[in-house]
């Protein structure tokens, strides 16, 4: 949707003069998808944050729960790739997706570790 978006305001920019006084906005299902991102980038980043903190107490070892963590980036790599693969985008059902991928990686690490 981001580059229909911003194709149409090319096309906007380059033909269409606006009275003084008039804007453009986007709206509707751009302005959600705009809005539910900048909360994820706010707070997943976070999320992870806790998720470590919590590993670290319960392991009561940085290093296991470093080796835990680092699980989510690789996750984040696959899944990125799969999405190219895919030929898809990033959309929001995409980042739910990823926040349920990065769950599962920890959980994969947990029980790895606890069995090593």
């Amino acid at each position: 949707m981001g580059s229909v978006i911003a194709d149409i305001k090319k096309h906007i920019a380059n033909n269409v003069e606006l009275p003084p006084g008039y804007h453009v906005e986007y709206g509707g299902q751009f302005e959600n998808q705009q809005r539910a991102m900048t909360r994820l980038t706010i707070i997943v980043p976070v999320v992870i944050t806790l998720v470590f903190l919590i590993l670290c107490l319960t392991f009561g070892s940085i290093g296991e729960a470093l080796l835990i963590i680092i699980n989510v980036p690789l996750a984040l790599i696959g899944g990125i790739l799969g999405l190219f693969l895919a030929g898809e985008y990033l959309s929001v059902p995409a980042a739910v997706g990823f926040i349920a991928l990065f769950g599962i990686a920890v959980q994969n690490g947990v029980v790895l570790v606890s069995c090593i």
